[in-house]
């Protein structure tokens, strides 16, 4: 993997480690039982389950935040072609995920809900950093609140099938942003705050450190709040930490967790940065792996879903190796993956339309575009 400078190449790496973290920590929740059997192993096998995907959408800010400049003072001319180059992805992503929803294989899919998280990155991208926190942190309680407030209201919002392609497009609209799986009122939050992660050094171990430590910290302390599982109803429900609950106590373990994951990617990538290569490359190709394992369980999924936990994690681990093996494969000859080239291949095109509208002068790409060539994508 290539980057603008020599110096933001270890930090790229770990989030693409994370990334590849993340969604190897989805395949599992896919893959296996669930929920899983109260042993110490399904204890195990269980942690990804309300914490991958939340890792997931916490790396989108992430990469939000270095398409447009990362931790160096804003451009106004790079931030305006971040905010198209997010245009465009949101535009490809949700007509993708509708579509993969619709097929069998039983799974809720994220990436129609990147389209509007994306869109809504773009209208927030030059919100300085005390707003960011601040707008999390609202989302994280005020929109668990309409959660509530909405299921109480209008129950028949909560269709427990999720919109497909060719659905109404205010259902669509519905779910995309209040009552699907991770609606944006209130996945917000661990967008914002990967934005504002990703306006900090990376680069430094410092970072690294505090975002493990912190990361625990904050997890450890939403799972200590939380009370154990009972059956409440209303707004009593703002205390619940299960998994997919939407409440704000979940949220915010989630979100500590996917922290402490990022920083012991980055100081992991430090340490060991050949051995996490295959790691790297399975980050870089996460798009690709993420539909993929979608179209796998909707072609045969007695192939690779397994219903005891032993089995779960032996299914999983052939599947990620194998997984691991082709993606380093493939970055040996080609800088991105199929999808991942698909999702960045129309801005190149858009750039060259520009271009030749401006009578053909090019200007020498910024940090954040060179960046761009080199990274797996948001």
């Amino acid at each position: 993997m290539s980057a603008g400078t020599t110096e933001l190449s270890p930090r790229l790496r770990g989030v693409d480690v994370a990334r590849a973290v993340a969604v190897l920590g989805m395949v599992m929740v896919h893959f296996g039982p669930t929920p899983a059997p109260d042993t110490a192993l399904g204890w195990l096998y269980e942690l990804p389950h309300g914490r991958a995907s939340v890792l997931f959408v916490l790396l989108a800010g992430v990469g939000v935040a270095l398409l447009a400049g990362g931790s160096g003072e804003a451009v106004p001319g790079r931030r305006a072609g971040a905010r198209g180059r997010l245009v465009l992805r949101a535009a490809l992503l949700l007509p993708l995920g509708l579509w993969l929803q619709g097929l069998d294989h039983g799974v809720l899919v994220i990436l129609q809900f990147y389209a509007v998280y994306f869109l809504f990155a773009a209208l927030v991208l030059a919100l300085p950093d005390p707003l960011l926190l601040a707008v999390a942190a609202v989302a994280v309680v005020g929109g668990a609140v309409a959660y509530l407030l909405a299921g109480m209201a209008a129950p028949g919002w909560f269709d427990p099938y999720p919109a497909r392609i060719g659905d109404p497009s205010g259902e669509v609209v519905r779910e995309l942003v209040l009552s699907g799986a991770y609606p944006l009122a209130i996945w917000s939050a661990p967008l914002l705050v990967g934005m504002w992660i990703g306006r900090r050094d990376l680069a430094l171990a410092r970072t690294g450190g505090w975002l493990l430590g912190g990361g625990l910290a904050l997890s450890v302390a939403a799972s200590l709040l939380a009370p154990e599982p009972m059956g409440v109803s209303g707004l009593a429900e703002l205390l619940s930490g299960e998994p997919h609950s939407q409440m704000p106590l979940w949220m915010i373990g989630s979100i500590g967790s996917g922290c402490a994951v990022l920083g012991g990617a980055l100081l992991l990538v430090a340490w060991l940065p050949r051995a996490t290569w295959p790691l790297v490359a399975t980050g870089q190709m996460a798009l690709t792996v993420y539909v993929g394992h979608l179209l796998l369980l909707a072609a045969n999924e007695e192939l690779v879903r397994r219903e005891t936990v032993p089995d779960a994690f032996l299914s999983v681990g052939v599947f990620a190796a194998l997984v691991a093996c082709g993606c380093v494969l493939w970055r040996a000859v080609l800088p991105r993956g199929p999808l991942e080239c698909a999702l960045v291949a129309p801005w190149w095109v858009v750039e060259r339309v520009l271009e030749y509208l401006g009578g053909g002068r090019k200007t020498r790409p910024g940090p954040a575009a060179r960046r761009e060539r080199g990274e797996s994508g948001t």
